[in-house]
């Protein structure tokens, strides 16, 4: 177990572990998991809400809030509305993708092998696709998805830490492709013998048995196969759209935990630069301590004259409005975002 003092604030590792601290937080975490695995077989709009319901959560998380996902009182038709906008930006950055692919695989000589290199990288930008979508979540805005300059200035300050997140995803995509590839071969494994013996026997009796009778004996072979296979099949949807689910929370809330150095709350409107970065605080400096040196012998001395009393000083008179003057008070029209503190939103 994790202490709170390792999920407060920004640590530049152990996303897996804090991710995980935070969705096994609270009691019964497990129940919007599985009605999120349920939603996933409602076409477009469940998809919508799992994706919009795993960003608000990540929200929060990038605002340093230390909560375990909603249980209760789900605003549904905002979580879909943040699944949507989040849908748009993947659709707009792969299409941006595929252009780039078409003109590189257009250069003459090196095309191929530029657009090869290149579709390696894109492997990796779906978890930039990931900070342009949790940016523009916060922001509630379509645009903030697009602040190319924005997301480069974050991606290049730590991108040793978003591979760390993108870790999470590359974890999640093998337990997916580990738990399919079992049950595809559990059920080849019960429903391959028979198949081979229905084929063997119309072989072998190939002369005796007419085309009509084959047909309706490999219909019938095919529908006994399908009635083995589809419970199976229906058991690897669901099993793998439940790790599915519990990968994608963690990898989005690891990206909010990513983007806690970039001090969220502190961030104006969408257009304005990003504020100075919060450090680790276990990369603080330690204060620094004199070194002991030996001093030469002193020979010997003589006394020094006693100075003469001076009159006391008076300290300087510092007028009240001097003393204000050093405290501006920043007007209520120059808030940004910061202004809008999430803590209090309850969308998700």
């Amino acid at each position: 177990m994790l202490q709170e003092v390792e999920l407060a604030g920004f640590r530049r590792d152990r996303y897996f572990a804090r991710s995980w601290a935070l969705l096994t937080r609270d009691r019964g975490w497990i129940k919007p998991v599985l009605v999120m695995t349920v939603s996933l077989l409602v076409p477009i709009v469940g998809l919508f809400g799992v994706m919009g319901y795993a960003l608000e959560w990540a929200r929060l998380t990038a605002w340093n809030v230390n909560a375990a996902p909603k249980q209760r009182n789900v605003r549904v038709g905002e979580c879909i509305c943040s699944g949507a906008r989040a849908f748009v930006i993947i659709l707009a950055w792969g299409f941006v993708s595929a252009i780039v692919t078409a003109v590189l695989d257009a250069i003459p000589l090196l095309g191929g092998l530029l657009a090869f290199a290149w579709s390696i990288v894109n492997i990796f930008m779906g978890t930039v696709i990931l900070v342009a979508e949790l940016r523009a979540t916060i922001y509630k805005k379509l645009g903030a998805g697009f602040r190319v300059s924005a997301i480069r200035a974050m991606v290049s300050h730590d991108l040793g830490g978003l591979m760390r997140v993108f870790g999470i995803g590359v974890i999640g995509w093998l337990m997916v492709g580990g738990v399919s590839l079992v049950i595809l071969l559990t059920v080849f494994v019960g429903t391959i013998p028979q198949l081979l013996s229905v084929i063997d026997y119309v072989i072998r009796y190939d002369g005796l048995i007419s085309e009509t009778t084959q047909a309706q004996m490999l219909v019938q072979a095919i529908f006994s196969l399908l009635s083995v296979a589809l419970p199976a099949l229906v058991v690897m949807g669901l099993v793998t759209g439940f790790v599915s689910v519990i990968f994608m929370l963690l990898g989005t809330t690891a990206a909010g935990l990513w983007m806690r150095q970039f001090d969220v709350p502190s961030w104006g409107r969408d257009e304005d630069p990003l504020p100075p970065t919060i450090p680790d605080p276990r990369d603080e400096v330690p204060p620094t301590y004199a070194t002991w040196q030996p001093q030469p012998a002193a020979g010997p001395q003589t006394a020094a004259p006693k100075p003469e009393p001076q009159p006391a000083s008076q300290p300087h008179p510092t007028s009240q409005s001097e003393s204000q003057s050093t405290n501006p008070v920043t007007p209520a029209g120059e808030k940004g975002a910061s202004s809008q503190n999430p803590i209090t939103d309850e969308s998700l």
